[in-house]
């Protein structure tokens, strides 16, 4: 599943989506990476708090990766993507 994030206010929600995905609780998730259930709140509902490095550790944790590509390319990633799904029904 790709998706395409612009803004720190889709971040959180992502990262949400990927650990209830991955049927982990944020209790559960902190563990994994060492932080408390409040702080994996916190990076959830306010990602534009946290350290790149801790987003990262988190995307790790999700067996997840970050991939930076241009704003056109995305765009056009993401038309390809929908029209695919468009087929599939």
């Amino acid at each position: 599943m790709k998706t395409a994030i612009a803004t720190s206010g889709q971040l959180g929600p992502f990262l949400k989506r990927l650990r209830t995905e991955r049927g982990l609780s944020q209790t559960a998730l902190g563990q994994k990476i060492g932080l408390s259930q409040e702080r994996v709140s916190k990076i959830e509902n306010h990602p534009e708090n946290v350290t790149f490095d801790q987003i990262l550790t988190l995307l790790m944790a999700l067996d997840a990766i970050l991939t930076v590509e241009p704003r056109e390319q995305a765009a056009a990633s993401s038309r390809r993507t929908r029209a695919a799904d468009k087929d599939a029904w």
